[in-house]
């Protein structure tokens, strides 16, 4: 969306009032913030007073209710289409660019956010039903920390704004884990996350039509495999081979290639949706990393004469490098123990691609995701 202009004055109204009278404007980010204003050091978060958030914690609550999301709207639970479980994500993040993780618990947000989406999504859930599979989903978490916790012999934790004590034992629950639905605490609940949804809508600005990086992902992949502009680096074409354990023909390879593309660059594109990128660029700047990075994970890579910068068109090198980093520190994150040669690589493609080289060289092949050192 375009950033607002102030409207200007006309010089034959009205003089404007002595300046201790004009109320200060609230700064408010638009939705989606744009690029060149986006900066995690100036959200409603880190300059809260009195009780201010580092950029880091920030980064890390947003992580957190991201996963919370995620399970709490798969087939465990909720069960939404993954589409409203993006859609939920990116309401979330949109809510947070403007308010205060210490203005709202986070996991309430998160309920309403899931309620919300599955109506814009055209999968609508019941109320008691979200309220009642996220008590449940986040109290078992929190029974796991304490657990954890506890068995290592460290000091009781407040594990997600709730202490040991309230989390063992809650009048409003049953020994199974249930919550009461007609007890207070399902009661505030239920009131908060209907108040919640209203914060939201006004909060985003009612943008509920939600660009995802799916659908351009796929028809990125598909055209330029269309269009023969990659090819499996020759290590990773030696390793390709049929159900008869023949070599691979050109037709079988083309279609493995779309497939192994596709199925990466959708799975990079599921970890975007634990940052901020959502905030930073467009879906379609989105699917492109991803697809370069499914490339160059998979060992596939633009045809001789050819670099990712010539077939990635509408996204530059500097966007390129700054989505792909931003994913790639989330996977280092979340996959600990594994060996970064792989990811390695696709920074040093990356630092070339910056520095104006190719940066057309694919990556190693047929290793596992895994983190960057």
């Amino acid at each position: 969306s375009k950033p607002h202009t102030a409207k200007t004055m006309s010089t034959t109204s009205a003089p404007p009032p002595p300046p201790a009278t004009m109320s200060k404007p609230k700064a408010i980010p638009l939705v989606p913030i744009p690029t060149s204003c986006f900066d995690e050091n100036h959200l409603p978060s880190v300059l809260h007073q009195p009780d201010p958030m580092t950029p880091e914690a920030e980064r890390q609550a947003r992580r957190r209710t991201c996963r919370f999301i995620e399970e709490a709207g798969g087939q465990r639970c909720l069960r939404l289409p993954r589409v409203a479980i993006a859609t939920a994500t990116v309401f979330f993040h949109r809510f947070y660019a403007k308010q205060a993780f210490q203005e709202h618990d986070r996991f309430e947000v998160a309920m309403a956010c899931l309620l919300l989406a599955g109506k814009t999504e055209e999968s609508p859930k019941k109320l008691d039903f979200v309220i009642r599979e996220c008590w449940k989903l986040r109290r078992k978490a929190q029974q796991q920390q304490l657990q954890n916790k506890l068995v290592s012999g460290g000091d009781s934790p407040n594990v997600g704004g709730m202490s040991p004590t309230n989390i063992m034992s809650s009048p409003s629950s049953s020994s199974g884990g249930d919550l009461h639905m007609k007890s207070d605490e399902f009661a505030r609940l239920k009131e908060r996350v209907l108040l919640l949804e209203r914060v939201i809508l006004h909060t985003i600005g009612f943008e509920l039509s939600i660009d995802h990086p799916f659908k351009f992902l796929i028809d990125c992949a598909q055209g330029l495999s269309k269009k023969r502009l990659l090819e499996y680096n020759p290590t990773k074409k030696a390793k390709l081979v049929g159900k008869d354990g023949q070599p691979m023909g050109k037709p079988q390879q083309n279609n493995q290639l779309v497939q192994e593309l596709a199925q990466n660059a959708i799975s990079f594109a599921n970890d975007s949706l634990h940052t901020s990128l959502c905030l930073q660029f467009s879906a379609q700047q989105i699917a492109m990393a991803c697809v370069y990075l499914s490339g160059t994970h998979a060992g596939i890579g633009p045809i001789a004469g050819k670099t990712w910068l010539d077939l990635l068109d509408g996204i530059s090198a500097e966007e390129l490098t700054s989505i792909s980093v931003q994913i790639l520190e989330l996977v280092q994150s979340n996959r600990r123990g594994v060996d970064s040669g792989q990811f390695k690589a696709i920074r040093k493609d990356l630092d070339e691609m910056m520095k104006g080289g190719s940066g057309g060289g694919s990556s190693q092949p047929d290793a596992k995701r895994q983190k960057v050192n």
